[in-house]
């Protein structure tokens, strides 16, 4: 069965926009959430497209869902809490568990057919295994024990324990085809007219991970990634909506529908820089030194799983090369609508959004 009618959670984020984007442009209706202002720019991003509308969900684990899903067949939920969330462990596991599940309810209660889920690299174990079954022993207990500065365990329990609490629940409902992708490291392009998020200096954390991008055009950079495994939103977003119609994964039970992307390649800060300066001669002077940039290796991948369920061949995937290239101007072009503005002041902070 082909679906037209699609809603996508966190339209208004790096990867989320992407899928609403290319959803638009092969000709599908979209629905998209986002909440507060975001809402009335994310129809300024959209606004040439007849077939997207943006509603307003504060909180997707207690709003009132029914009606947002009206008439919808494909759901790609993509939203989620930061890393830099702190707030009450109890209330993040309560947005893990009963949330997620309210979230699925509401949405097979609509009528909703396929469900895609964006979860993370982070619930494997670094060097593997990496089957959908496998998982890494960080639980709540940890996160509960965890230190102001350790918060990030907190954000590790909470996509684990969500992604558990979605598998379970699409192996007592398997009239529902629920598909979950975890991606390494998401870099690459904004969507045309993404200034209209991102629309102040200040606002650099919405840039996602690739505010690591935008800090590499600081000489005094100290911000850098830590983990190893990336790929290029373009085509992370492609695997996203090619699991909607691949029946390949119709072969697979419920609780194998989990999948880890990354490019086969590594992310060599070290070596980007230079190249960067190769295809943009004029932004030579502000760049930060290579001798201070890491380089990570590609995150152990499955690539014959990822083509055969995903639909993303070996030798397609964006190169690291051409992937941090367009990001850059694709920030280039949010700098000059800053100065457009009047914003005077473009700096960054040097220091991690996820401090």
């Amino acid at each position: 069965m082909v679906y037209s009618n699609y809603f996508v959670t966190g339209a208004s984020g790096l990867l989320g926009s992407q899928i609403v984007q290319k959803l638009l442009d092969a000709g599908h209706t979209v629905r998209g959430s986002a909440r507060g202002e975001k809402v009335s720019q994310l129809e300024k991003v959209f606004k040439g497209y007849k077939k997207f509308s943006v509603i307003d969900i504060p909180d997707l684990s207690i709003s009132n869902l029914g009606d947002a899903f009206e008439d919808i067949e494909v759901l790609i939920h993509v939203a989620a809490f930061l890393p830099s969330f702190r707030g009450d462990i109890e209330v993040v596991k309560r947005f893990s568990t009963e949330g997620t599940e309210r979230i699925l309810d509401s949405a097979r209660e609509a009528g909703v057919k396929t469900i895609i889920v964006t979860g993370s690299q982070v619930t494997y174990n670094i060097d593997g295994p990496i089957g959908p079954r496998d998982w890494r022993s960080v639980t709540f207990e940890d996160a509960q024990k965890a230190t102001e500065a350790q918060h990030f365990v907190v954000y590790i329990a909470q996509k684990i324990i969500s992604e558990q609490t979605m598998m379970n629940w699409a192996e007592k409902h398997r009239d529902i085809r629920v598909v979950i992708i975890d991606p390494t490291y998401i870099f690459g392009p904004f969507v045309p007219n993404y200034k209209y998020i991102v629309n102040h200096p200040k606002f650099y954390g919405l840039e996602s991970s690739n505010y690591f991008v935008h800090f590499l055009l600081r000489p005094e950079n100290k911000v850098f990634v830590v983990y190893p495994g990336w790929m290029d939103v373009r085509d992370i977003a492609d695997a996203h909506i090619n699991a909607v119609h691949n029946k390949a994964i119709d072969e697979l039970v419920p609780k194998d529908r989990r999948f880890i992307l990354g490019a086969p390649e590594d992310h060599d800060w070290e070596k980007v820089i230079p190249q960067i300066i190769e295809a943009r001669p004029h932004l030579a002077d502000r760049l930060c030194s290579p001798e201070k940039a890491p380089v990570f290796p590609m995150q152990v991948t499955d690539l014959t799983r990822t083509e055969k369920y995903l639909g993303i061949k070996a030798g397609s995937y964006t190169s690291f090369r051409k992937s941090i290239v367009d990001t850059i101007d694709s920030i280039l072009d949010i700098e000059a609508y800053w100065k457009e503005q009047g914003i005077e002041d473009l700096s960054l902070p040097n220091e991690p959004l996820f401090n």
